[in-house]
């Protein structure tokens, strides 16, 4: 999907130096009646009234309420998720920097807000920081938040689709679980293609039955919309009643698959969960 009537991006980025491409947000946005919308067919805005209900997934949690310049140890799992535990300060480099974002400790829907680790430093201080991709335009982007900011999970699902076969891989570390067909962006809404992260989790009614049973949002935003219905263009993997689009080219950009099968995603990857968009 494109999540068309998605909430304002949970960043926001510190006065006088607005980032380009992001989206105003700040903790008052969380307050709206918004919800996701988007790829290739009508929704209903539904107002998140209760938080959103995630799918359990198998993680690790590693313990964050030591000092900030407690050691991290990234290599006990296949990927690290890092959840907000507070209002997270992002900077351009360990120790300090630019403060290049700011993101409230939960999105309007209740869950916390996840980053995805790529790395670790101290900095002169000894205090520990981490690299991670953000939830925010433009795709990819990168920034420093300070370890004792987020709790950090081990995670061992991912994803990988492959635009060309129109498939996507479910992974538990390196074993490929499950292989499912799915339908991707069309010539002219094509689906990004990267390294991103499950960033948020919804179902009916949080969101409309239009996306079958399960939208998991991702770190993903389209290429060529900056707006769909009154959302930012942000990407997904949903579920989807015509199961004849599943093999095609047809969406806005999200990942479409058949119900049974988004419901596996949702029970096997976590908030922060890597998936892989390849041609």
């Amino acid at each position: 999907m494109m999540l068309g009537m998605t909430p304002p991006n949970p960043a926001r980025t510190p006065a006088p130096r607005p980032l380009r491409l992001a989206t105003a947000a700040l903790p008052v946005a969380l307050a709206a009646v918004v919800a996701l919308a988007g790829c290739g067919g009508p929704s209903r805005p539904v107002a998140p009234a209760a938080p959103a209900a995630s799918a359990p997934a198998a993680s690790s949690p590693v313990p964050s309420r030591g000092p900030a310049s407690a050691p991290v140890d990234l290599s006990g799992a296949p990927a690290y998720a890092a959840i907000a535990r507070t209002d997270v300060t992002v900077r351009s480099k360990p120790g300090g920097g630019d403060i290049v974002a700011l993101f409230p400790r939960k999105n309007p829907w209740g869950s916390p807000v996840p980053f995805l680790v790529r790395s670790a430093s101290r900095d002169q201080s000894g205090h520990t920081w981490l690299k991670v991709l953000l939830p925010r335009k433009p795709n990819e982007s990168t920034g420093w938040v300070r370890r004792d900011q987020v709790t950090l999970t081990g995670i061992s699902g991912r994803a990988e689709v492959d635009l060309s076969a129109r498939t996507l891989r479910l992974f538990k570390g390196d074993r490929v679980e499950r292989v499912y067909r799915v339908a991707v962006g069309k010539p002219s809404t094509p689906t990004p293609t990267g390294t991103f992260f499950v960033s948020l989790k919804l179902r009916p009614p949080q969101i409309s039955t239009t996306y079958g049973a399960w939208a998991l949002g991702l770190s993903a935003y389209s290429p060529v919309l900056n707006q769909f219905g009154t959302g930012d263009g942000q990407i997904a993997l949903h579920g989807w009643a015509n199961l004849g689009d599943l093999g095609l080219a047809v969406s806005h950009g999200c990942v479409r698959l058949d119900n049974q099968a988004v419901s596996t995603l949702a029970a096997e990857l976590p908030l922060g969960a890597p998936v892989t968009i390849r041609a």
